[in-house]
């Protein structure tokens, strides 16, 4: 008609709206890596990403593109996660316990990442578990340090949570420490973390950074 503007017309809301995920007609909750999701998906892949990408980053030392990249998706999924943990429709109260769930994960892998500065060296310790039902002691050396642990390979098996000893055998100084992971490396050697427990600075890094500064990477 004369006179009248035409208004392009505007893409199916249905299609825009709805999950990605072929042989899914659920409509969109989140988006995760640009891609719309419902909210069963969002949960699903999350979970599913979030596994593949820890597994991949648990061999690198420093903050690599890849660890922040990670860092970068926990946070963003973690946003989604508490904005649909907050909804009230019927459809999220009954995926809420699986959202829950979500975040409870997401939470545990950002307590996994180093709090302080990690330096690539090695020094002379005994590892010992001091327990009366089961006491070992091994010498090993570190494969790196930071402020709040150590990293370094253990012959003996050990129990995530557990609790072990640490000796310098270059100072004879001894702290507890909470084993945090454990896994084998490319050789089959048996690679442990720990964090200490009730002290800091156990391995004078003050001035172990001054001799091996470029190994350095804040966390």
């Amino acid at each position: 008609m004369e006179g009248r503007t035409e208004t392009p017309e505007a893409p199916p809301v249905a299609e825009k709206g709805r999950c990605h995920l072929e042989a899914c007609d659920e409509p969109a909750a989140a988006d995760l890596d640009d891609h719309p999701l419902c909210l069963q998906h969002f949960v699903a892949v999350s979970m599913r990403e979030m596994d593949a990408r820890n597994e991949k980053i648990k061999n690198e030392s420093f903050e690599t593109a890849v660890v922040k990249d990670f860092k970068k998706f926990l946070a963003d999924c973690e946003a989604q996660a508490r904005k649909l943990s907050e909804a009230d429709t019927p459809d999220d109260a009954r995926a809420k316990p699986r959202i829950l769930e979500l975040l409870r994960r997401i939470s545990q892998l950002g307590r996994g990442f180093r709090r302080s500065p990690r330096f690539a060296t090695s020094l002379p310790v005994w590892l010992r578990r001091e327990d009366p039902s089961r006491t070992w002691e091994e010498e090993t050396w570190t494969s790196s340090v930071s402020r709040h642990g150590a990293g370094f390979s253990c012959h003996h098996s050990v129990d995530i949570g557990g609790e072990v000893v640490l000796c310098r055998r270059d100072r004879g100084s001894r702290v507890r420490a909470r084993v945090v992971y454990c896994r084998f490396d490319a050789e089959g050697r048996r690679q442990i973390g720990v964090e200490l427990i009730d002290q800091d600075d156990f391995w004078d890094l003050e001035k172990l950074s001054t001799s091996v500064a470029s190994y350095a990477s804040p966390q």
